[in-house]
């Protein structure tokens, strides 16, 4: 596929401490057992640099291994059927529950990662944290589920879906995380807020799947917008790659109307001078998360055919 130029209205920052946190990254990789080897080739620790471009120390560490979590679960369910997902489900689940590791290299390095997490953060925050896992962890069971019964979602099933299964709820509740702060329920509650962090999950998951349907058409997974648009419209893919681009501009356009009415709606609320310039400093991460993701999912070679499509299960 010719790549695909998209108009994405937010700079790409990069984080000037992303190479030297690398060889600890991969050390920890080694610690656990876990390979390392597709993940670098494929170049997944620069997505982080440029999500969060202000991280630093203990809290970029945390960042690339979050990261290369995510990756490693992605790919973890290739391949399975719903009884295989639905055991591999159970321990991750576990883990945020309170039962730590278990033994297996995945669920011990979770683990660490979600202790070093939810260090120094309220119970609260956990509690949406561990909550928001679970809801990834039921999407992802849905579309082992719907592969192994043959079934192609709709565009409404897969709106459904998709909102979980993209990660991206988790990887926000980090970004309060690594910013060493938590927004507050009158913040979370707020109408112009939600329709920003909700565009920025749609963004996020349509550019991915702007750039990842030939990867997932060509292992038969049916779980892309651009292959379930194709196929409930009736429409050639090129078609259904222009709607999607359009669904991506919607949600872009009211990411950048909802963030202009944002400090209004904030004031109206009451929410406090601090409460705010953190909420504003959240914001800012979520377009740099939108530019990252961007750039790297267009010369990635996981997505770009410069490699065999290739996961952490293949070595």
């Amino acid at each position: 596929m010719p790549t695909l130029e998209l108009d994405v209205p937010f700079a790409l920052r990069t984080n000037p401490r992303l190479e030297k946190a690398l060889p600890g990254h991969v050390q920890r990789l080694w610690n656990f057992g876990l390979p390392e080897k597709v993940y670098l080739a494929q170049r997944c620790p620069d997505i982080v640099g440029g999500w969060w471009p202000e991280a630093h120390g203990e809290e970029l560490d945390l960042g690339l291994d979050f990261f290369a979590w995510l990756f490693l679960v992605d790919d973890a369910f290739d391949g399975l059927d719903a009884h295989e997902a639905e055991k591999l489900i159970k321990t991750f689940t576990a883990v945020v529950e309170g039962a730590g590791g278990n033994g297996d290299s995945r669920v011990d390095f979770f683990a660490d990662v979600w202790a070093r997490q939810c260090k120094g953060m309220s119970a609260r925050y956990c509690r949406r944290a561990a909550d928001n896992w679970t809801k990834v962890f039921d999407a992802l069971l849905t579309e082992v589920v719907n592969i192994t019964a043959g079934h192609f979602p709709t565009i409404e099933e897969y709106r459904d879906i998709r909102y979980r299964s993209g990660y991206m709820p988790p990887i926000l509740d980090m970004t309060e995380r690594l910013r060493g702060f938590e927004l507050t329920p009158e913040v979370y509650a707020d109408p112009v807020f939600r329709t920003l962090y909700d565009a920025n999950v749609w963004c996020l998951n349509l550019v991915d799947d702007l750039f990842s349907f030939e990867k997932e058409a060509a292992q038969g997974e049916p779980h892309n917008m651009v292959l379930v648009v194709e196929r409930e419209r009736g429409c050639s893919r090129s078609e259904a790659v222009d709607a999607v681009v359009s669904m991506l501009g919607e949600h872009l356009a009211g990411f950048l109307m909802a963030e202009a009415q944002l400090s209004a709606a904030l004031e109206a609320r009451g929410v406090s001078l601090t409460d705010r310039a953190n909420t504003y400093a959240f914001v800012d991460d979520l377009r740099s998360s939108c530019a990252s993701s961007y750039y790297w999912c267009r010369s990635s070679p996981r997505y770009t055919g410069e490699m065999e499509w290739l996961s952490f299960r293949d070595e």
